[in-house]
């Protein structure tokens, strides 16, 4: 694959990454994700993998999109 057929890494002005973060038990934050899943707001595969917090027993997922600045 050569330079030019890859996809462009130039920031779009007009977008930003907002990312989401979901921290508590591993129950909570899969019903939570679940939830909003049931509402539309992201596909479930979206989301991390489960992640370790920095609170013992926590665990946390994080999702990371890009939106509209205006």
């Amino acid at each position: 694959m050569n330079k030019s057929s890859l996809p462009s890494m130039q920031p779009d002005p007009d977008r930003e990454l907002v990312s989401f973060l979901i921290i508590g038990s591993r129950q909570t934050v899969t019903n939570t994700i679940h939830t909003l899943y049931k509402l539309g707001f992201a596909e479930i595969s979206e989301w991390s993998p489960l992640l370790a917090a920095s609170e013992p027993g926590k665990v946390m997922k994080i999702l990371t999109r890009s939106v509209p600045t205006s």
